[in-house]
């Protein structure tokens, strides 16, 4: 079968770098599938990358554009996809050009204006997965902020004519699925499934076919 992992850089790397204890437990249910599949795994960036210039605003005395400032995350994010490469012994891949149906490896930020999640996305419409995963801090996809509503509540199942996006984005801040993404999985019908990363174990659950997180379909 053949799959797209986005690996939120929530789970994976914190404010001082990579999270060795958490890669210990990732990386041997990653290889698990990568031995068994066919898979692409995307790689976010996490609060190392967030802080590595959040007061570099365009506002203040020393400052860069938007634009500029995703150029230099895409290349902060070069270093986890190789730092995935090395540890799983898979490819990376520098250009969505590069991918075809029957393509492996590991991607990152290709270029600004699109996140992480939109370039699995595209990856996962381009080998025409089987299912794309995005693995988080959050359990699922709700139906309102539940940081800011104790009655939200997590959906189970979600259609692709119910799939909506925050419009609202900013570099390195592009919501649960930015539009892009939302876009590409609605027009090409990929099924997706949203869940907590805090268990990794539970990505082999998911290929086997079990219910957790919130599904897209």
């Amino acid at each position: 079968m053949k799959f797209v992992i986005k690996v939120g850089g929530s789970l994976v790397f914190p404010e001082g770098g990579a999270d060795h204890n958490y890669l210990k437990r990732l990386i041997p249910v990653l290889s698990e599938i990568n031995e068994n599949h066919q898979l692409i795994i995307a790689i976010g960036g996490g609060k190392y990358l967030r802080n590595y210039m959040k007061n570099m605003h365009e506002d203040s005395e020393i400052s860069i554009s938007n634009m500029e400032r995703e150029e230099i995350y895409i290349q902060l994010l070069h270093a986890n996809v190789l730092l995935f490469s090395k540890l799983l012994k898979m490819k990376p891949i520098r250009k969505i050009e590069e991918v075809g149906a029957e393509t492996s490896g590991i991607i990152g930020g290709i270029v600004p204006g699109r996140n992480t999640d939109a370039n699995a996305a595209i990856c996962a419409a381009k080998i025409k997965a089987d299912l794309f995963i995005k693995i988080t801090n959050v359990d699922g996809i709700y139906d309102k902020d539940p940081n800011k509503f104790n009655d939200a509540r997590m959906m189970n199942i979600i259609m692709f004519s119910d799939l909506k996006s925050n419009e609202k984005v900013a570099p390195v801040d592009y919501g649960v699925l930015d539009p892009i993404s939302v876009e590409t999985i609605k027009e090409n019908k990929i099924k997706t499934v949203l869940m907590n990363g805090s268990e990794p174990e539970n990505l082999l659950k998911i290929i086997e076919g079990e219910k957790i997180g919130t599904l897209i379909c």
